[in-house]
Parts: structure tokens; C-alpha cells; sequence
């Protein structure tokens, strides 16, 4: 029944030029529900929201809201009828409290002036149930605890539906369990979300429907997600089932060319780590762990850290900086693209050439010949989907931003690669793209080094697992024959056995 729906778009065309981002797309969204919303990049899920959201208008279609017919409305005209979209970052004003934060741009004010204690009182009474504090600084708080926030000021501000992009990207399993568990109570209030993710275990676990855009069509509208698998989903995402990469491990196979010693750092302390030549060896480890700082440490990224990165029996202090671990043969994948990797504004082939300069440069000025045949070489390999490589690097979708910044890494000839979670904000045919490049690299002689949270994904393409507890390598397992549960078996016992330790008396 139309009663039902609390969104209605229908036959929703959008051109943006000669480009058809839309293509007559009708959603509904039921009240008091999560309805998931999948496609690859590029398949049209942000121009959707962005118009449900007031962002942009449609060329042509119809949207009603509570039955209501909206007409060119903009995203204070839908923020006023209940409609707010939660970025993947949380949009906080850090030097400000929970309470400021929770009422941006709402607060109660008399005479001009905002009156503090009102604020307080109903911010207390507001948060009762949410497990945070009016009074604490927005800074201090956790990830998870931001985007909660978000969404409460969401709520606060008369919200009924509620657009989450990727909310989960940067968050732990346990981070997710509580978002999720925060989501369900809202839906038992009839609070109702339409939830953007790459990933399909998170949409069969949290969404009660899902609808599935490819290249600016529905393919599927409002499937009741307890009639799918994951299997079902990727198909309706790109069109055919999905073959999931495994990689073939060889554990004989090259000799040892890395060797870290004596690596020592604020919360770091590794003895000695050998990696192979083409060994893709994976680190894992709870958040703090030492997983990503090992990698950051390797790269130049933490000065205060000391220690010995030797190459083929050589001994090397770890890189100052970035330049010198580049000039080292080491490259670097930040895991967030949009704050340290691409320059939006900049053409895809100066994005691609931006640490390969002095290879393109002649006399200190870009030779363009050179830019083109470099970029046109890794065009083709990374098989970067644009109209030209003139085109700014922020105009195309996240999983062709990752493929241009893995072609920037492999530019540099790298010898030892480390990738900060590769495959984060990506579809899942790109997913599967990337991890083939990745063990193509490692069969040229380049030893990969993978940091994620996705230890699932992990499992299928390193040789190797080592695993961090409080900054050191508490285990090294060959990948083959483990599983995620064995993973986080392994972190929470080696955790517990740390905290155990800690607490024993001085002999």
C-alpha cells in the first residue's frame, strides 16, 4: 500500500550534459525499515541520494515523501520534512561539545545569545539512552561515536529518514556491531534509512529490503533481502556471479630481500620481521594493535620511530620521510584517498605521475610526451574507466580514483608496496580487479605488504599472516587452511594473555 512508503520516486531521469546519470529509476523506501542500496561505482547511487537529499534536481521524474509530491525542493526544504544525509565522514565540529554539536545551527537562543544550560538540559534528556556525554569535547570522541552523533543530530533535528553513505568505512567489527545495534532501535522508533555499502554481508545482516542500480538503472527494487545470498546480490550488482580471487601460495618461493629489526616506537616494538621477494604478507590486529603503525614506520610516516629495514643483507635505518622511502623503492596506499591520496582538482595524469616526476621531467618541467606515454601505459593495465586522463580525478567514481592511485604506486618501480586497506569504499567487481593487479605485481619480484580490516578478504590474497597485540608480532601463519574466526580467536587470546601479563606482580 502507497501508506506504506514513507519515499517514493518514480521514473527519475537525470542528465548532466550529454550524460545520462539516471535512467528512468523509481525506489521505494517503507517506513520504519533499513533499505539497502547497492551498485558499482559509478552505477548512480550518489546522484540518487543527492536528489532524494535536495543536493540536485532531477531533469524529469516524480518524488513524494508521506505522500506529499515534492517539487524542486532543496536540502533545507527536505532537512524541514525529514530527510538528512549522513556522509561517510562525520560532518563534527571537534572544538565544540556533544550538546553544541547535537544542536549545530538549532541552538535555543534568547535575545541573540545561545542559553547554555537550556541547551544542556535538553541535550542531556535527549541523549539519555545513546550512552554519551552532552558535556565532552567532540575531539574525544571514538569513530563510531561520531557517526552516532550524526545521525542523532539527524534525529534531533525531525529526522524520518536518514541516508547513511558508507557508514561503516574505518570501523571496527565491534564499532559495526554497535552501529547496527544503535540502527535497529531507531527502526523500532519508525525511523526509517536507506543504507549505502559495497559489501554484502553488511546489507543481509541490517537491511530488511535492498534495491540494486547498474549503469543509472534498477535492476532491482525493493528485494526483501531474507530471499538472498550473497551470491544473489554481486550478480544483481554487476551482472554476472562473481569469482572471487584466491591467490596460489607457494611458501619456497623467493628469498628473503626484507628484513625489519629492532623497529621501536611510541606503542611499536617489533624484534625482527623477514618478507620474501613477491611475498604478499598481511598484518592484522585490533585497532592499536601496531598493524598500521608498523606499516606508517616503514613508509617514513612516524619520525620518532627507530629502527633497521635492511634489503637483500644491507642494513638501512627505516626512512626519515616519505622521499626517502620512495628513493628506497618503497610505496605507499594511504587508506584514506580523498584526506592523503588524490588531488580532486587535478587531471587523472597528474595524479598518476605525482611521484614519478623527476621519470617525466626534463630540465624541472613536465615533458607532456613523457606524461602520456607513462600515463597511457598504466591506463591500459589498470584499465582505468574515464572519458580522457585530461578529466580531474574527482569526477570519477572511488574504485577508478583507487585504480589511478595504485598506477601512481607501481610508476615508481617499487620494490616493497604497502597497501592501508585497499579495497575500502570499492565495489565489488573492482574489489576483485584490484586483488589480481596486486598478485600480478607480487609475480614481477615486488613484496606487498596488506593492511585491512577485512581479514575475510585478506585470507584470499597474502601468503602470510602476521598478527599484532599491543605493538608487537604475538603470530606468523601461512594464510592457507586459516580463517577469519581463527584470526580473531588468535588477537583476542594473545590480547587477553597481554592484559593477563600486565597485571602480574614484579619478580
Amino acid at each position: 500500500m502507497a501508506d506504506d512508503y514513507l519515499i517514493e520516486v518514480d521514473d527519475c531521469i537525470k542528465r548532466y550534459g550529454g550524460v545520462v546519470a539516471l535512467k528512468g529509476v523509481s525506489l521505494r523506501v517503507r517506513k520504519g525499515s533499513v533499505h539497502g542500496l547497492l551498485g558499482e561505482n559509478g552505477a548512480g547511487k550518489s546522484t540518487l541520494v543527492k536528489i532524494i537529499a535536495g543536493i540536485v534536481q532531477a531533469t524529469s521524474g516524480t518524488m513524494r515523501f508521506n505522500g506529499e509530491e515534492i517539487v524542486d525542493a532543496d536540502v533545507k526544504a527536505m532537512e524541514e520534512k525529514g530527510v538528512f544525509l549522513v556522509t561517510q565522514e562525520p560532518m563534527i565540529v571537534e572544538p565544540m561539545t556533544v550538546a553544541d554539536n547535537l544542536m549545530l545551527g538549532r541552538w535555543p537562543a534568547r535575545s541573540g545569545f545561545v542559553r547554555d544550560r537550556h541547551m544542556m538540559a535538553l541535550a542531556t534528556s535527549f541523549l539519555e539512552e545513546a550512552n554519551l556525554d552532552p558535556r565532552r569535547l567532540a575531539s574525544t570522541l571514538s569513530v563510531v561515536e561520531k557517526r552516532k552523533l550524526n545521525i542523532l543530530r539527524a534525529l534531533h533535528s525531525g529526522g524520518k529518514l536518514i541516508i547513511l553513505d558508507e557508514p561503516t568505512t574505518a570501523l571496527t567489527m565491534a564499532d559495526k556491531h554497535q552501529l547496527f545495534t544503535f540502527m535497529k532501535q531507531l527502526r523500532a522508533q519508525s525511523v526509517s534509512f536507506l543504507f549505502i555499502s559495497h559489501y554484502n554481508e553488511e546489507i543481509l545482516e541490517i537491511c530488511d529490503e535492498v534495491s540494486v542500480l547498474r549503469d543509472g538503472q534498477m535492476i532491482g527494487q525493493g528485494q526483501v533481502v531474507s530471499h538472498l545470498d550473497s551470491s544473489a546480490l554481486s550478480e544483481m550488482v554487476i551482472g554476472r556471479d562473481v569469482h572471487l580471487f584466491k591467490r596460489v601460495t607457494d611458501e619456497a618461493k623467493g628469498d628473503v630481500v626484507w628484513t625489519l629489526r629492532d623497529v621501536r616506537a611510541s606503542g611499536l616494538s617489533v624484534d625482527r620481521l623477514d618478507i620474501r621477494k613477491g611475498e604478499i604478507i598481511g598484518f592484522a590486529g585490533l585497532p592499536g594493535s601496531g598493524a598500521k603503525e608498523l606499516g606508517r614506520a616503514i613508509y617514513g610516516l612516524m619520525p620518532s620511530a627507530r629502527g633497521f629495514l635492511d634489503e637483500s643483507g644491507v642494513a638501512h635505518a627505516l626512512p626519515r620521510d616519505p622521499a626517502e622511502a620512495l628513493r628506497t623503492g618503497i610505496a605507499f596506499l594511504s587508506e584514506d584517498r580523498l584526506r592523503d591520496g588524490i588531488i580532486a582538482i587535478q587531471s587523472i595524469a597528474e595524479n598518476m605521475t605525482l611521484s614519478s616526476l623527476p621519470a617525466v621531467s626534463r630540465f624541472g618541467w613536465v615533458s607532456r610526451s613523457a606524461e602520456r606515454q607513462l600515463v597511457e601505459k598504466f591506463w591500459r593495465l589498470f584499465a582505468v574507466k574515464a572519458a580522457s586522463h585530461a578529466a580531474p580525478l574527482g569526477s570519477l567514481s572511488g574504485g577508478n580514483q583507487q585504480k589511478v592511485l595504485l598506477s601512481r604506486l607501481v610508476a615508481t618501480e617499487p620494490r616493497l608496496v604497502i597497501l592501508n586497506e585497499p579495497t575500502r569504499g570499492i565495489d565489488v567487481g573492482v574489489k576483485e580487479e584490484v586483488h589480481r593487479l596486486v598478485d600480478d605485481l607480487s609475480h614481477r619480484g615486488v613484496s606487498v605488504i596488506i593492511i585491512t580490516s577485512d581479514i575475510e578478504e585478506m585470507l584470499r590474497i597474502v601468503d602470510r599472516v602476521a598478527l599484532f597485540v599491543d605493538g608487537r608480532i604475538s603470530a606468523i601463519e601461512p594464510a592457507h587452511g586459516l580463517t577469519k574466526e581463527d584470526v580473531f580467536e588468535m588477537a583476542y587470546s594473545a590480547s587477553d594473555r597481554s592484559v593477563s601479563a600486565s597485571h602480574q606482580p614484579l619478580h
